[in-house]
Formats: structure tokens, C-alpha cells, sequence
């Protein structure tokens, strides 16, 4: 009979958050400094602080530090007489401003029914509540560019959850509700400044974040080990394989992502304890990262695609699905330019289709390469990665398409 190996199964779920932060604590105290001096200085803008990565980056701490600093806030103006209450809501399983309000209302406990009621009137229930209360809110908007990218949320909408004071002008001169927003990467800002700009102007906090090296994701997943996994089941050298593989460098290929790096650490637990081993090995380990590589569409990646790369996508996986193969872009366009209208969206042009091929082949959502063709000379062919199914990855995209602008208007 094996040994025991998990002490602790829940610090390897997503969404723990630790209580000390191995990597992002120089970010953490940053945000923490920040919002202290803004809570001491009283009367003010009510403050929307920023937090994004790189381009297909996902797994590198955004939802973690996010959750982290607003809780930490909490206990750290408790200490001072201040009552601060931290809300998350992930918009987009809330994809419109009266459901997000919905859900603020909901975790700060007001007593305000929220069917039939305008989200005009939530909101200064909202506010009228953390007046009586004499309470903040920090209130955590995770995948926010999924708001920013949806045709049903009206720009006006957005301006009025976002400035909020100005719409409804506070009783007391003091703003008490304030947001936090993560976003997928950088694209977030170009799209608040196409949408709102009076917002953007006023970001007062932009935090970006690198993905994780192999050093850092070595500090994570010790952390993780030493909480969740006996002292007998774990070795320096498993941890040290798994960090080196998904750790990011410019000279090699791991994408940083801590999220991949501890599925891998608890799948290879998950096989040991399995087998009744009494301690994880380094085959464990392996087919833990083998199992991994062949998994999951990358759906966070796939929410911070424009809707014209996903209908490129769209167009790629139901060519392949069909006939497998490489395709040629010829061909993809084609396919594109149909499903476009069939959507009801003007299709791009040459230049910025290509350059949108070109970008979800920088994400890792397709290979290509340059083929000589008998009449037609040099001409690119693109496929899926293998570990990406065909099948799945239509679901996916059609799904995401679905909820932002809707089914197709005609038959493609």
C-alpha cells in the first residue's frame, strides 16, 4: 500500500489564492500602497486601476494578484476603522451591466430585488448602501476586454458603471466604489479608448505583467508542494522539471504559465496516488506534462480575439473538420469572407486578414509555413497545431461568437 500524497487538494485549484504571494509581491505592495493613499485622502475620482499581460498569455497571476490585494486591502484598512468589502465578478459570465450589478448587489448583501429593477437604480442602491454602511467596495472585473468586445453592452452603459459618481453624485463628497480591472493583455486599453475614452484618459493605475520564468514558477510550485503534498511525496528535482518546461525565456519555448505548471505538478500527484506509489516521479511528471499538452482549447486566449479572428478561426477548424490537411490561405479566405456575411460583418481586406493570421500565429493557435505549388509558385499553408482538435475548437469559437453578437443572419 502507497503512502500518503496530497495533505491540502484545494491549493491546487484555480482559484486559490495563498496567503503570502512567492512572485507578484513587489506588484501586490505597489497596488496596496496605492489604494491606501487613496483611502486616506478621502474625497476623490473613484479609482480604476488596470491589470493585463502579454498577447496569448494567460496563467500569469492577473485573477490571483487582483485577489489577492483586494482582500489583503481588507484586512489592512480593518486595522485602521475602515470597513472595505472586495467583489469579484467575472464579466463574462455576466455579459451585461445589469447582471454585473446584479452580482454586486448580490455579494454585498443588499436587500433590492434585481428582476425588473433598471440598472440605473441598483447602482444608486449600491452606492446609497456603502453611504449608510460608511463601506467601500473594491469590486474585481475579471476578462473585462469580453465587455469592452461585446455588441450588447452600449458605450453609455460602460459609462455609467465606470463613473459612477457622475451619475449619481455621492452624499457625502466621498466615492466609495472603485474598480479593479484584468484583462487578457494589452489590447484593453486600445479598446476603452475606442469605446470610452473619457474612462481611459483616467486610468489612474496600469500594472502589466510578464509571464512567469522558470525561477518564479520554481517559487510557486514549491509553495504549492510544501502546503498540499506530504514532505515524503515531493522532490526539488520534479519541481525543477516542471518549472524549466512551462518557465518563459526568450530562447525557449515555455509560455510562463503558472495555471499549466501546477495542473501538471497535481496531475503527476493525481498518477502517483493512483498507482499507490509512495512519492511522485519523474514519469509521473512527464506524462503529466504529455497528458497537458494534448488537452484544452485555450479559452482565455480565445475571449480576447476580435470577432474577425474568430471567424477566421471559425473558417480554419470547419475546413479542417471537413478535410484535414493543411489549407491554403486562399482557401481560408474564401471560407472567411462567407462566414463574415453570413454574421452580418464587413470582411477585412487582404492586408488585415493576413496580419490576422499572423497574429494567431504568434498565439499558438496556428502553424504555417511558406509551400512551392505547381502553377501558383510560393504560397503559405496554415493548419491547427496538432494538439488542438478541430471539432472542439469550432465548438468553442461558435459558442464565444454566439454570445457577443449572436447566431448567423443568413446560411453561410
Amino acid at each position: 500500500m502507497g503512502g500518503r500524497i496530497f495533505t491540502d487538494r484545494r491549493v491546487f485549484e484555480e482559484t486559490y489564492v495563498p496567503d503570502i504571494l512567492p512572485v507578484r509581491d513587489k506588484e501586490a505592495e505597489m497596488l496596496l500602497n496605492r489604494y491606501t493613499s487613496r483611502f486616506s485622502e478621502g474625497p476623490g475620482a473613484t479609482d480604476i486601476t488596470v491589470i493585463y499581460g502579454s498577447i496569448g498569455r494567460v496563467g500569469i497571476g492577473k485573477t490571483t494578484l487582483a485577489k489577492y490585494v483586494a482582500h489583503a486591502l481588507q484586512e489592512h484598512l480593518r486595522r485602521r476603522g475602515v470597513n472595505l468589502r472586495p467583489v469579484y465578478i467575472n464579466v463574462y459570465g455576466a455579459p451585461s451591466v445589469h447582471q454585473i450589478l446584479s452580482g454586486i448587489v448580490s455579494e454585498l448583501g443588499i436587500n433590492v430585488p434585481v428582476r425588473g429593477t433598471a440598472a440605473i437604480e441598483m447602482l444608486k442602491a449600491i452606492t446609497d448602501y456603502l453611504y449608510i454602511k460608511d463601506s467601500y467596495a473594491l469590486v474585481v472585473l475579471d476578462e473585462f476586454q469580453s465587455l469592452l468586445m461585446s455588441t450588447r453592452v452600449s458605450n453609455e452603459d460602460l459609462y455609467m458603471l465606470l463613473r459612477v459618481y457622475e451619475e449619481i453624485p455621492p452624499k457625502d463628497n466621498v466615492n466609495r466604489l472603485n474598480f479593479l480591472l484584468v484583462s487578457q493583455d494589452f489590447k484593453v486599453l486600445s479598446y476603452m479608448k475606442e469605446r470610452i475614452p473619457q474612462v481611459e484618459s483616467q486610468i489612474g493605475f496600469k500594472v502589466y505583467l510578464k509571464p512567469y520564468t522558470a525561477d518564479e514558477l520554481r517559487a510557486i510550485l514549491e509553495q504549492r508542494a510544501s502546503l498540499g503534498l506530504a514532505d515524503s511525496a515531493w522532490s526539488h528535482d520534479i519541481i525543477d522539471m516542471i518549472s524549466d518546461y512551462y518557465g518563459y525565456s526568450e530562447t525557449k519555448g515555455g509560455d510562463g504559465s503558472a495555471r499549466r505548471a501546477i495542473l501538471a505538478l497535481r496531475m503527476a500527484a493525481e498518477m502517483a496516488e493512483a498507482e499507490g506509489a509512495i512519492r511522485i516521479t519523474e514519469e509521473h511528471v512527464r506524462r503529466a506534462i504529455s497528458t497537458d499538452a494534448i488537452s484544452n482549447v485555450p479559452l482565455d486566449v480565445m475571449r480576447s480575439l476580435n470577432i474577425h479572428e474568430l471567424l477566421i478561426l471559425l473558417a480554419i477548424s470547419t475546413l479542417i473538420a471537413a478535410k484535414g490537411g493543411w489549407l491554403s490561405t486562399g482557401e481560408i479566405k474564401g471560407e472567411y469572407e462567407s462566414l463574415a456575411r453570413a454574421y452580418g460583418e464587413e470582411p477585412r481586406r487582404h492586408t488585415q486578414f493576413y496580419e490576422y493570421l499572423k497574429d494567431l500565429s504568434n498565439l499558438g493557435l496556428l502553424e504555417s509555413r511558406v509551400t512551392n505549388l505547381p502553377q501558383r509558385g510560393r504560397t503559405t499553408m496554415v493548419r491547427l497545431p496538432p494538439e488542438i482538435p478541430a471539432d472542439r475548437l469550432r465548438e468553442v469559437v461558435e459558442s464565444i461568437i454566439m454570445d457577443r453578437v449572436g447566431g448567423p443572419k443568413i446560411s453561410p
